[in-house]
């Protein structure tokens, strides 16, 4: 009887770090729309994204430097798992694009919410934002992919929280 409690209070207390970093992270999330408008108060929504991916690309340059492969050498999907023979190299080029790529559409998408900061309240651009939650999985229903009750139920739980 004393081991099962110890270990749901054990379980009570790990899932209360675990909330408690994710109402940080809510609130970091939260205030960083105040932070987005009062710094566009001196420069553009264009201007200020750029400056902001440039310090997020630099501070992610170190930590490239440190893991980088050699040339055309096959990386594991999951380390300590072998790949398969016939799995692509992954050469610089390759990554390169595949990153300049996604950086260019998450770019856009912020430049876009940023200009929108311009016009309405940041509450109102959070609002917006959080509609992620609920929209990607409908549009992934329209692409053809399967939701599955998990994903449904934490859509919902979203709706009800907007």
């Amino acid at each position: 009887m004393l081991a099962q409690t110890m270990k749901t209070t054990k379980r009570s207390h790990s899932s209360l770090g675990a909330e408690a970093l994710l109402l940080l992270t809510a609130a970091i999330w939260g205030f960083a729309f105040v932070a987005q408008r009062v710094g566009m108060a001196s420069i553009g929504p264009f201007a200020f994204n750029a400056l902001r991916f440039a310090l997020g690309a630099l501070s992610l340059l170190p930590l490239y430097l440190v893991t980088r492969r050699p040339e055309g050498r096959r990386e594991a999907a999951v380390p300590g798992v072998p790949t398969s023979p016939d799995a692509p190299r992954c050469t610089l080029r390759t990554r390169l694009l595949g990153g300049i790529l996604a950086g260019s559409v998450l770019f856009m998408g912020a430049s876009l919410q940023q200009a929108g900061l311009v016009t309405t309240t940041a509450g109102n651009a959070g609002f917006i934002t959080s509609l992620y939650v609920v929209l990607v999985p409908l549009l992934g229903l329209f692409a053809g992919r399967r939701v599955g009750l998990r994903v449904c139920g934490i859509c919902q739980h979203s709706w009800h929280m907007i």
